[in-house]
């Protein structure tokens, strides 16, 4: 029986509601794999997402070692969410009816005599808000660092011992159960402020959950006795697997059966579907539209390109960007310098404005809260992490916060000519022997370049249709071509330039000025022949220069290819610093000469050839990365398409990134600034500091989050 006839007879015509509890054709457990009876099955666990908003991140994307459930300003959130609803909320949910009965009581001074205001409702609201306040910073001490949180709980200590004092009628009695209210005010508003900066960073995240969730749990595995529903990390390489019309492919694989369209966008970003057949590759995460294919696994789960994605966009929001290490260092000495300009404060207002000691206390306590450095420190991660996100939606791969601010300060590309600035889909244009039959310059030729992994030679070997000659050895030579031994007969096709010595001048003018990629072919050391070699513009490559050059982009070509084909795709596009007929060292060094010339370099070219160039430049692209994985491992970005309209997307983005982050910690540094000299006045009190903190932390908070919605040129409306 044919394979195809035992279980889904027709796979074309399959339903796509097909039943899955017993497969398509039902079907036994087979020895070796863990075979899940039923896709919603309770059972089923996302193996190594289950913890799929965790990643041992804190809510701005800062790595926390030890203290993973530690927020940005050192506040100890215990657990944190497990099912449902925050513990959090609904320690606040509780806690607000409480502070507003607090302050009522106070209002309309019920408290009397005075000691009984020590049973303010406002110890409850601490209790409940303020003690992971003061966890957090006890668990920072205990590591000999100085948080946020330790100001915090500094300024409620003082709030709580100056009511317990006026209780027992030391000081001003009036108003003070104020103190109380004071203390739970601020624990709430501090709880509240980093609950909302948690969704908003969360927000931020939003990219990696969602390449989480687009990871396949089940693979519906071929047997001998039909489909099952297996694990999808317990599919081997060489397993065949069914993808039914609608469903998520489960595996990186090869189509080995069936026909019909992959719908990309969820990696790549690109909404045109992929006609696949067989022979195809198709990956994990994309979803399969028409019919139901069967494919042959050739990576394991925890191998495939969307589990690398996963793994590269988590490593990114851990790479800091040198601005995110500065800034955090900046917020390192705002700490200790805010304790001694407490200490300041206190002392003009008791000494130079001449308040009572309460008093002034009061305004120290103020400005532990106001100068809180939460607003600087989430300033550059969030957005960061946001800009990666937004990038990796639109099938954009940034391995790291220093690439993203290498990004904003680059002035200069340079672009790899064939693949990259042209589609790569080289076909033979004209073969041209020279004293030789012409079906035998293109055996041999193809013949020699049959273990060629380069496009030239991919396209020579495909317009050959006769059988091929087995070389007995095979040499590449970098930057030039390949020589091969083939029935005792030396065959090298080399770019033109490197035989120009032994063509006539005549023949060599003549094909230098062709336009097209010429190969030259010699036998045995002697000019036996030419190959005429052309491709065609990649889609959106015109565009894609015009806009770097409106955001003021010097753009150069580097290419291997000789000077009339390069100044003939040069000219349609534009171009006007043009390198031909360049090694992969020349490439390096025309790069580094621009650098010494104080200019930041992005290289674009495929992330293998190109790779010297690659990492010798400032920031490096890789055009075509899907399921490359040598591209992505040595690319700073990726497109994961080859679409070359998203680099000035990605300048841009890049750009107001740290546009939007320098501006921010400014206004946080403003705000405090302006909060401490409130302060020092009286004017601002421990409660209205707090909402002046919070509030300044969420607003960078929420302006960092609005990246994910960068289009290119202007915010998305909500």
């Amino acid at each position: 029986m044919d394979k195809h006839e035992n279980g889904c007879c027709n796979l074309d015509n399959q339903e796509p509601n097909i039943h899955k509890e017993h497969g398509c054709c039902g079907g036994e457990h087979q020895e070796g794999k863990d075979v899940v009876a039923h896709v919603d099955s309770p059972t089923v666990s996302r193996d190594n997402h289950e913890a799929e908003g965790d990643i041992g991140s804190s809510c701005c994307g800062v790595d926390l070692g030890e203290s993973e459930h530690t927020s940005c300003c050192g506040v100890d959130l215990g657990g944190g969410k497990k099912k449902g609803i925050s513990k959090y909320w609904i320690y606040l949910i509780i806690s607000l009816p409480i502070l507003i009965a607090s302050y009522l009581l106070t209002e309309f001074k019920v408290y009397n005599p005075h000691f009984t205001s020590l049973f303010d409702p406002a110890w409850i609201v601490v209790a409940l808000c303020g003690l992971p306040i003061y966890r957090g910073a006890f668990k920072s001490l205990k590591r000999k660092k100085i948080t946020a949180a330790l100001l915090i709980s500094i300024a409620m200590t003082a709030s709580l011992v100056m009511g317990i004092l006026m209780s027992f009628g030391v000081g001003n009695a009036h108003g003070h159960g104020s103190y109380f209210f004071a203390a739970g005010e601020v624990a709430f508003l501090m709880t509240l402020g980093q609950q909302i900066e948690g969704i908003t960073s969360r927000k931020s995240r939003s990219a990696i959950e969602a390449l989480i969730d687009m990871t396949p749990v089940l693979a519906t595995l071929k047997t001998d006795d039909g489909y099952v529903d297996v694990n999808v990390n317990q599919v081997e390489v060489g397993d065949i697997i069914l993808a039914r019309p609608h469903e998520v492919i489960a595996v990186d694989g090869e189509v080995v059966y069936g026909t019909g369209s992959i719908d990309t966008s969820s990696i790549t970003g690109e909404y045109a579907p992929q006609d696949v057949t067989v022979g195809s590759i198709v990956y994990a995460g994309t979803k399969n539209l028409d019919t139901a294919i069967e494919i042959r696994a050739t990576r394991k789960s925890d191998d495939t390109t969307l589990s690398k994605l996963i793994a590269y966009v988590k490593a990114a929001e851990k790479n800091k960007a040198p601005f995110v290490r500065l800034a955090d260092k900046w917020a390192s000495y705002i700490v200790p310098t805010t304790c001694v300009l407490s200490v300041i404060v206190f002392f003009i207002a008791l000494f130079g404005f001449k308040i009572g000691a309460l008093n002034a206390v009061q305004r120290a306590i103020t400005v532990l809260i106001v100068v809180c450095p939460c607003a600087m420190t989430l300033a550059t991660p969030i957005a960061v992490a946001a800009s990666i996100g937004n990038a990796s939606k639109k099938g954009v791969l940034i391995k790291s916060g220093v690439a993203l601010e290498a990004l904003a300060n680059v002035d200069t590309v340079c672009l790899d000519k064939t693949g990259t600035l042209t589609a790569g889909k080289l076909t033979v244009e004209e073969v041209i022997p020279y004293g030789i039959d012409k079906e035998e310059l293109l055996k041999l030729t193809a013949s020699a370049e049959s273990q060629s992994e380069h496009l030239i030679g991919k396209a020579i070997v495909r317009a050959y249709n006769g059988e091929l000659l087995l070389p007995d050895e095979t040499e590449s030579i970098v930057g030039s071509g390949v020589k091969a031994i083939i029935a005792g007969k030396t065959i090298e096709a080399i770019k033109l330039s490197a035989c120009a010595d032994k063509i006539p001048p005549n023949i060599y003018s003549t094909l230098s000025s062709s336009g097209t990629t010429i190969v030259g072919v010699l036998i045995d050391g002697e000019y036996k022949g030419a190959i005429s070699i052309s491709d065609t513009l990649r889609e959106g490559a015109q565009s894609a220069i015009n806009e770097c050059k409106e955001l003021g982009l010097n753009v150069n070509m580097l290419t291997g290819d000789n000077e009339a084909s390069a100044l003939k795709v040069a000219k349609e596009l534009g171009i006007e610093n043009v390198h031909a007929s360049l090694l992969p060292e020349d490439k390096v060094g025309i790069i580094e000469d621009h650098k010494k010339q104080g200019k930041k370099v992005l290289m674009v070219g495929d992330g293998v050839n190109d790779a010297p160039s690659m990492s010798a430049s400032d920031c490096s692209l890789a055009m075509g990365a899907m399921g490359n994985s040598v591209a992505i491992e040595t690319a700073d970005v990726s497109l994961l398409a080859n679409d070359l309209r998203k680099i000035p997307f990605l300048v841009r983005l890049s750009r107001i990134t740290f546009k939007l982050v320098k501006f921010n910690i400014c206004l946080s540094l403003c705000i405090s600034l302006t909060s401490v000299i409130l302060s020092s006045l009286g004017i601002l009190n421990a409660v209205s500091g707090a909402l002046v903190h919070n509030a300044s932390s969420v607003y960078v908070c929420l302006s960092a989050s609005l990246l994910l919605l960068y289009k290119g040129k202007s915010f998305k409306k909500l």
